[in-house]
């Protein structure tokens, strides 16, 4: 390997621009190459960023030996064929949440790396901001005592993203593959991953199956019928009696929030839209607001990745992981598709 990890970055969309902008801000890491299937925005990113190396096919950026590692931002459906491409030509993966359509296919892809000997990383960049970090640290050393319930609220009035994310055999899901990923994936590893053995889910389409509720994220195409929720409440119990729970929008008749808590037996503590750390001392109910950082999580979480490729160590959010919160997003699809609730049956 070169002094540098040498990178290519698959789809230049607003994710794949959102890491290209983060990457100025990573030390050891060239992004060598860039690729996308519309060739303008192609041309335009390679332009923006001077990065001198463009491919339309990502079958030909992954075989090539210009790069050491690739970070996938394309639609879900094309993830888990990219990443098995990838670990085929020898390359680190970094992928864009959710790591897959679904559980099965995410297990496939960490297969994969795991005989290639490669990194397999999700970007899940909610563990990678200020924030989560000092959360994460304080419920590790005990602050919180036993956190017995997590509670995500991320309501949007009017956000359904254009294009292949209305589209179930694009996206694999709405809001709950979108936004959900991110909330029960920070909130089951700040409780520690514990394992989940059952899941009840709602999920309603009714303003996305009219046509509203639109918000200006994705891409400017329509991709036919609306064939995903728009707006889903789930609950996930653990073994050992602990749960989590989400109510998820991209569309409802309400203001937007975004409002993570969880609940311990010593403290509790709000992650969004403010960290608060809530404790009592003595009959005294003490609040506290750390004075956080202001870092950008994009290019933490991928310099994390450059340090963890250099290195041959275990990143943060390895893709065996994401694994067990794409099983719980599959249980609580299930749940709603049956109406009762769902056994999971993890390692």
């Amino acid at each position: 390997m070169s002094a540098k990890v040498r990178l290519g970055i698959i789809g230049t969309g607003m994710i794949g621009h959102a890491h290209l902008e983060a990457s100025r801000e990573c030390t050891g890491l060239e992004v060598a190459a860039i690729c996308d299937v519309h060739a303008g925005r192609l041309q335009k990113a390679a332009a923006e960023f001077a990065v001198p190396n463009t491919f339309k096919e990502y079958r030909d950026l992954v075989a090539s030996d210009l790069v050491d590692a690739v970070s996938i931002c394309t639609p879900n459906n094309t993830h888990m064929p990219i990443a098995l491409a990838a670990f085929k030509g020898g390359k680190h993966v970094l992928c864009e949440k959710p790591l897959a359509m679904n559980a099965r296919q995410g297990a496939r892809m960490v297969e994969a790396g795991g005989k290639a000997r490669r990194i397999l990383m999700s970007a899940q960049s909610a563990r990678y901001s200020d924030a989560s970090k000092l959360v994460k640290k304080l419920a590790d050393a005990g602050r919180f005592g036993d956190i017995y319930y997590a509670k995500a609220l991320w309501l949007r009035r009017a956000g359904t993203p254009r294009g292949w994310f209305q589209d179930v055999k694009q996206s694999g899901g709405g809001p709950l593959i979108d936004l959900g990923v991110h909330a029960m994936d920070l909130m089951w590893w700040i409780m520690g991953r514990p394992r989940p053995v059952s899941a009840y889910g709602v999920t309603f389409d009714h303003l996305g199956r009219r046509g509203e509720g639109r918000g200006g994220w994705g891409v400017n195409y329509n991709p036919g019928k609306f064939s995903v929720e728009d707006q889903v409440a789930g609950i996930v119990r653990f073994q050992d009696g602990r749960a989590l729970g989400v109510d998820i929008s991209w569309a409802a008749h309400t203001g937007d929030m975004y409002w993570l808590r969880m609940f311990g037996t010593k403290g509790g503590v709000q992650i969004n839209p403010e960290c608060v750390i809530y404790e009592t001392e003595g009959k005294t109910k003490v609040d506290a607001t750390p004075l956080l950082g202001r870092s950008n999580a994009y290019a933490v979480e991928i310099q994390h990745f450059v340090d963890c490729v250099s290195r041959g160590e275990e990143p943060i959010s390895p893709g065996r992981q994401s694994v067990v919160v794409m099983q719980m997003l599959d249980a609580i699809y299930g749940s709603a598709r049956s109406g009762r609730m769902v056994s999971l049956k993890t390692q």
